[in-house]
């Protein structure tokens, strides 16, 4: 009952307040019930959400089909169309509407449109495209954690760019302290020179200028610390995995 009067008070709040406050993921299952939630993500065979607070999973067979929030807003901290926290398949459903060339780390290709084919790399967690951005070639990189599979970092290159006195350098450096003010840091390295901006909650934008090239990378300090802990995680998965199967070797 407690439950039901929850749910209730939800479904209230949704319609009294406006849609940005209420937007959510919704599944729909087999059975004819109904799950909404802020984040859906698939994750071995399981679509994973949050339900009060805790990380629940429903088998994928048991679901007819998903539905993701297509109303993405954009954060205060955020690259392009890309908010941190979502989802591969998030991320993929973005690609689609955006009609971005989405694709798995590591595969080549021309393609300059987006390829449904992109979903059966959802338990991937690096992935690209190639665009232009301020009127040069760019690729953009997507970094998902270890297990959760949730956006942590973005990444993007400007291959051969002679930076010295570069009119570009200068632009991207001028857009990102317009936006988050002035450099918290500047330094040089061996190869590069380097620029970090903080942003609000300790999120980093760093910018390296190497001698024909330049990177940018947008990083969520918190989901950061979250691939870290997961890949340690997998570390030790592995690891015990690995000794009920060969303790009887030693």
């Amino acid at each position: 009952m407690l439950k039901f009067l929850i749910i209730m008070l939800l479904s209230a709040a949704c319609t009294l307040f406006s849609s940005t406050s209420c937007r959510a993921d919704t599944l729909y299952l087999k059975n004819g019930n109904v799950i909404h939630s802020k984040t859906i993500w698939l994750d071995d065979g399981y679509y994973m959400y949050i339900l009060y607070g805790a990380t629940v999973g429903i088998a994928k067979d048991k679901v007819d089909r998903v539905e993701f929030d297509s109303e993405t807003k954009k954060n205060d901290f955020q690259f392009d169309v890309w908010p941190f926290g979502c989802s591969v398949l998030q991320a993929i459903d973005i690609a689609e509407r955006n009609d971005l060339p989405l694709h798995k780390q590591g595969i080549i290709t021309v393609n300059k449109k987006f390829n449904p084919m992109i979903r059966k790399h959802s338990k991937a967690t690096h992935f690209y495209y190639n665009t232009s951005l301020l009127g040069h070639f760019a690729k953009v990189e997507l970094f998902f954690t270890a297990k959760t599979k949730r956006l942590y970092a973005v990444q993007i290159h400007w291959p051969n760019q002679k930076t010295n006195n570069s009119v570009l350098l200068n632009e991207i450096g001028s857009m990102i302290s317009d936006q988050y003010g002035k450099p918290a840091k500047s330094g040089q390295k061996l190869f590069y020179d380097t620029t970090k901006w903080i942003a609000k909650d300790g999120n980093q934008i760093i910018m390296k200028a190497y001698s024909t090239a330049i990177s940018l990378q947008y990083i969520h300090t918190k989901l950061t610390t979250l691939n870290d802990n997961e890949k340690q995680q997998l570390k030790v998965e592995k690891v015990k995995t690995g000794s009920t199967k060969d303790k009887g070797k030693f």
